[in-house]
């Protein structure tokens, strides 16, 4: 029995990324469709903000995480900031010394 190989699992950053849109689109959607979640007294109310900002939020801390860590690995190994530069040890490891025998005092009785 031949199986066919499966195929790559997607990263969990791009899995994130894919449902945040379809959230964004299905709150767009039930914005553009349900007039009741529009009316209200203020423009920007409490179903705009959780069916459109939230997911728009999320976008874009996402996007702003991958761009940072983008910059990371593209920046060079000796950087003047001493905050990015890796921490190396200058010297061996010191090693442990041999104890040498004191001489012990007798005892008071």
């Amino acid at each position: 029995m031949h199986t066919a190989p499966m195929p790559p699992s997607p990263s969990a950053p791009t899995l994130l990324a894919a449902v945040l849109g379809g959230a964004l689109f299905l709150g767009a959607i039930a914005l553009l469709s349900l007039p009741p979640l529009r009316a209200g007294a203020f423009a920007l109310g409490a179903a705009p903000l959780w069916l459109l900002g939230m997911p728009l939020a999320s976008l874009a801390a996402l996007a702003a995480r991958y761009l940072v860590t983008l910059s990371h690995r593209r920046s060079p190994a000796s950087s003047s900031s001493p905050g990015l530069r890796r921490w190396r040890p200058s010297a061996p490891q010191a090693r442990r010394r041999v104890a040498v025998p004191r001489p012990r005092l007798p005892r008071a009785a």
